[in-house]
């Protein structure tokens, strides 16, 4: 069987599926253990890479984290609207981050090694992050998007979550919000982009046990 990266809206039933299919594969899903072997990697806690993580992306956060690692070697850093130089002196948020800070590159490069070597150990499912792009020119690799409509997206959260309608539309939002950012800053492309992916299902007009059932089979004949 070969890997198989997972793209999912917040709420279309990615994560499931992706169980499901590493359970039916007998392999591993990697999600939240990318993240930590890049901490590991980069000495660093995983609070620390936050603002990098695709679920959490955040354009300010990343910023002022490249800030500090651009002060912390005698560079100036400019305001992010263009408007001057930052006065760091009197910047109150300035000490609100740490001082070890990293670049982007950094956390690219550390992600793209440890996607990189889990397509390599093992047959694997992993989800977000970039895989589709990292491996996008490995062979026997299998490319996946998951998608629903709004309304159905949102009601799955406010059910799973136990939200509100609008604290489940604005969880949505920005989390459609943070992985779109991250594919386009980090890869320079578009995270809806369906040339990006072998398949893309749409959990509102096929159920997440029949979309199983498509992977698996597009699975095999991709390996």
């Amino acid at each position: 069987m070969p890997v198989i990266t997972i793209s999912r809206e917040l709420g279309a039933s990615g994560t499931f599926i992706a169980l499901k299919l590493a359970e039916a594969l007998g392999c591993s899903c990697y999600d939240q253990q990318i993240i930590n072997d890049i901490a590991q990697k980069m000495g660093k806690n995983k609070e620390q890479l936050e603002d990098f993580d695709q679920q959490n992306y955040n354009r300010i956060g990343v910023f002022f984290q490249e800030a500090l690692a651009s002060i912390a070697q005698g560079g100036m850093v400019f305001h992010p609207f263009g408007i001057g130089p930052l006065d760091w002196d009197s910047a109150e948020i300035f000490s609100t981050y740490p001082r070890n800070s990293f670049h982007e590159k950094d956390y690219y490069d550390v992600l793209t090694q440890v996607i990189k070597e889990i397509a390599e150990t093992s047959n694997a499912v992993i989800l977000g992050r970039g895989g589709s792009q990292i491996l996008k020119n490995r062979p026997g690799t299998l490319h996946v998007r998951i998608v629903a409509a709004r309304e159905d997206r949102v009601k799955h959260v406010m059910e799973e979550q136990k939200l509100e309608i609008a604290k489940a539309e604005e969880l949505v939002t920005r989390k459609d919000e943070a992985a779109a950012n991250f594919i386009y800053d980090f890869f320079d492309t578009d995270w809806n982009d369906s040339h990006h992916y072998n398949l893309t299902l749409n959990t509102s007009r096929i159920t997440p046990d029949n979309c199983i059932k498509l992977i698996l089979e597009a699975a095999k004949a991709a390996s």
